[in-house]
């Protein structure tokens, strides 16, 4: 199981697979697991992947604007701080304690637009897809850098998969077609 998850356990993975706790904690001590998190083991040898460890202990949070932007390349670095969206009035001290950035949205918008991805190192991680990305950034446009924005919708507008239609149905949800249509308009 360490094998195939790059390096990284979680307790209730090993106990849904029918391994004893005791025979888990005993393991954990044998192969000197270090214990990253509530739950969480990370083998020595292993690469400690920030996004997928941070998505494992708060399972709510979404990568969100500029960590969305680099997951789908539409980007030009790593987003520092990472940013996630949960649901309208969800607290976490956890977030707040790992310097996350993050936005609060509706309960009917926090599912509308998630998909699996892989994280840098190959961990699958819950971001939101490249359409419903767009729209948070415009959502959002005055607490973004200016150039991180132009570069996302100018390089989305290149992206051969973009999906149009499916940008117009989130946009007509989040009640953002009307600048989406001016934004978009003057791009293409």
């Amino acid at each position: 199981m360490l094998a195939e998850n790059n390096g990284i356990l979680k307790t209730a993975d090993v106990v849904a697979a029918g391994i004893s706790k005791e025979t888990f904690y005993k393991y954990v001590k044998d192969a000197g697991l270090e214990r990253v998190a509530h739950g969480i083991y990370l083998s020595p040898a292993a690469w400690a992947d920030e996004l997928y460890l941070m998505q494992a202990q708060i399972p709510k949070a979404v990568y969100s604007h500029e960590t969305a932007l680099y997951l789908h390349d539409l980007a030009e670095m790593e987003p520092t701080p990472l940013v996630v969206t949960v649901p309208a009035k969800y607290n976490s001290p956890t977030l707040a304690e790992k310097g996350v950035k993050v936005v609060y949205v509706k309960k009917e918008w926090h599912t509308l637009g998630v998909c699996q991805m892989l994280s840098p190192t190959g961990h699958s991680i819950a971001a939101y897809d490249i359409e419903r990305t767009v729209c948070d950034i415009i959502r959002k446009r005055s607490d973004m850098d200016i150039a991180v924005f132009n570069y996302a919708l100018t390089k989305y507008m290149k992206c051969k998969d973009k999906n149009l239609n499916r940008l117009m149905e989130y946009a007509k949800i989040m009640r953002l077609e009307k600048k989406i249509r001016e934004i978009m308009g003057v791009l293409f």
